[in-house]
């Protein structure tokens, strides 16, 4: 248990939020977000002179400090990676809105930097969530889309004197300054010929790539993904649908509103791309909420392997998740069949679970769980109550057999006493009172002439002999007659009862020598109970079952009973209780003044 909590305390941190340092740094960022919104709305306001200035201004810097904020926000979670890599891209967007000035040198800096833009955002788009490229297909898909840029984009800044408008990046259209970057007298014809048609074919090919790729990302994602991954993909995918569309209308259709109607709907895709993600972020975190709260209630007292795997599964929504553990030196499964060590695949992911420094259990389950800190602080906590609950159980449970086969030992050693107590008085008392009721029978057959009611008297002695010897027997014996039934043995013990009894048989069989033992005693020491204390009874009644692979047996007087809570146990309860228990059954009694009293007994049958 203690090692669940410090689990728990050591994710407290990553979900409550960073140090001071951590939230000292957040606020830098955050005053430099608003900064950049400024520059981005001053920047585009100096190059304007249009009706809708101020709305276009404030356009630019949604476009800047939407993923900034987003990205902000991101870093307190399992998506802080993500969350740098937005806060990254809105700066770059700031840069790119230096191409809405009408000084040359920074308008050539933001056109330039507008090329990059795109990498950047493909980059997004195929490492969202967890700001990691999943594949190695998306890993030669953003370094194809860098490999155009940096050799047939970048290149042409030297050479063209205009940038082709309109752009994503600036809508300056045909106003727009000359490009500061020229370093030619004229532009070579290369670059309209060959290099620009090649880039945007290159372009449009390696965007529909992408296309495809979210499209299957959509396609193939668990459940439990596509809970994050559908709004942003699903802008994802119109934003890469319109980035096609603006760059094939700018080549057919020039002259048309289309490509400066695309541009814009390009930019603005960039906050509603974050708007998206932080929309993905909160679906995901209340699913996680919602799912450890039903968690909570659903595992409450003891709970098993079973038990933990099938909660986590249903709970969290992954249908391939699986508890494994150690048990001793191999891996079993939930169901405790062996298996091999747990490894990560494509499919699963592993989170490892330690108890002071040792592995001792593994979670494996969707990948889309991996980064959340709450998931994994949770499924630890219950492993580790699961497996520490395991090993209370076993230690109880070898202690009960601890305590059964010492009893078993004493039930021995005292079959063995008994034995030869029977064994001595066989050779002893037994024997002289055999030969004292032949000499009593011999003395009255001699006296019977001379003296009648002597002779009487000695065979009346003889009687009493006989009757002692019995008792003798019975008492070296200490157990009931092998060739009776239990039920037949009751019948024979309730002759010598000072009341009426009554015996019952429901469906009883012959039962193991000891249950048997066990289940006779429990009986008789309730009769004597009820000769000795139940004034005013008329009538006992043994009542035996054999019940759902169980003994069940019940002394029921009509006697005036007593308060439970007044009589304490006495030497009779605690044997019936000790012999019963021996053989792991139970008893119980229940009495109440005027009611008269219940011994009960139920011993199971193996």
């Amino acid at each position: 248990m203690s090692s669940a909590v410090g689990v728990v305390d050591r994710w407290s941190p990553r979900l409550a939020g960073r140090d001071s340092a951590g939230r000292l740094a957040h606020a830098a960022i955050a005053a430099a977000g608003v900064a950049a919104c400024a520059v981005a709305a001053a920047v585009t306001l100096s190059g304007l002179t249009a009706e809708y200035a101020v709305l276009q201004a404030t356009a630019r810097a949604a476009i800047v400090g939407v993923p900034i904020a987003v990205g902000l926000y991101a870093l307190h979670g399992a998506s802080s990676r993500f969350g740098q890599l937005l806060i990254l891209t809105g700066f770059i967007v700031c840069l790119g809105t230096l191409s809405e000035s009408p000084d040359p040198w920074l308008y050539s800096i933001g056109r330039v930097v507008g090329w990059t833009i795109e990498v950047a955002l493909v980059y997004l788009i195929l490492s969202f969530p967890t700001g990691r490229l999943p594949a190695r297909v998306d890993r030669v898909l953003v370094g194809l889309i860098g490999a155009v840029v940096l050799c047939l984009y970048l290149p042409t800044a030297l050479l063209v004197e205009d940038y082709p408008v309109p752009s994503t990046v600036t809508a300056c259209g045909e106003s727009c300054p000359p490009n500061a970057f020229m370093v030619v007298a004229n532009e070579p014809a290369v670059v309209e010929d060959l290099m620009r048609p090649l880039r945007e074919l290159l372009t449009i090919a390696l965007f529909v790539c992408v296309t495809i790729r979210v499209g299957l990302r959509i396609r193939s994602a668990s459940p439990l993904a596509k809970r994050a991954l559908g709004p942003v993909l699903a802008v994802s995918i119109f934003r890469l649908v319109v980035f096609l569309t603006a760059l094939v209308a700018r080549r057919l259709a020039p002259e048309s509103a289309v490509p400066e109607v695309a541009s814009w709907l390009l930019g603005l895709a960039i906050p509603l791309l974050a708007v998206a993600f932080l929309v993905g972020v909160w679906r995901w975190r209340l699913f996680i909420a919602e799912a450890m709260q039903r968690l909570a209630m659903r595992l409450q007292g003891r709970f098993r392997p079973p038990e933990l795997r099938r909660a986590l599964a249903e709970e969290f929504d992954d249908p391939t998740l699986e508890f494994v553990h150690r048990a001793g030196d191999h891996w079993v499964d939930a169901a405790g069949e062996e298996i091999p060590a747990p490894e990560a695949t494509a499919e699963q992911a592993l989170s490892d679970i330690l108890d002071g420094g040792e592995r001792v259990a593994a979670i494996l389950h969707d990948p889309a769980l991996s980064e959340d800190a709450a998931f994994t602080a949770t499924a630890t906590a219950y492993a580790l109550m699961t497996l520490e609950s395991e090993r209370l159980a076993a230690q109880t449970d070898r202690l009960l057999s601890e305590v059964r086969e010492a009893r078993m030992r004493a039930r021995s050693a005292a079959e063995e006493e008994r034995r030869r107590i029977e064994h001595d008085l066989h050779d002893g008392a037994q024997q002289r009172l055999i030969a004292l009721g032949i000499k009593l029978e011999l003395a009255a057959e001699r006296t019977a002439a001379l003296d009648p009611g002597a002779a009487k008297l000695m065979r009346g002695l003889g009687a009493e002999v006989d009757q002692a010897l019995d008792e003798v027997r019975a008492l070296a014996r200490g157990d009931l007659p092998a060739e009776l039934g239990l039920g037949d043995a009751l019948r024979t013990a309730a002759r010598s009862s000072a009341l009426p009894v009554t015996v019952l048989e429901i469906a009883v069989r012959r039962y193991p020598h000891e249950i048997e033992t066990a289940a006779f005693f429990c009986c008789l020491e309730a009769l004597q109970n009820a000769s000795k204390h139940a004034r005013d009874a008329t009538v006992v009644v043994v009542e035996l079952a054999d019940d759902d692979h169980a003994l069940s047996l019940e002394v029921r007087d009509d006697g005036d009973g007593f308060d439970e809570r007044a009589v304490g146990a006495g030497i009779g309860l605690a044997s019936m209780r000790e012999r019963i228990e021996a053989v792991g059954g139970e008893v119980s009694i229940r009495s109440r003044p005027g009611g008269g009293t219940r011994v009960r007994a139920r011993i199971p049958i193996a």
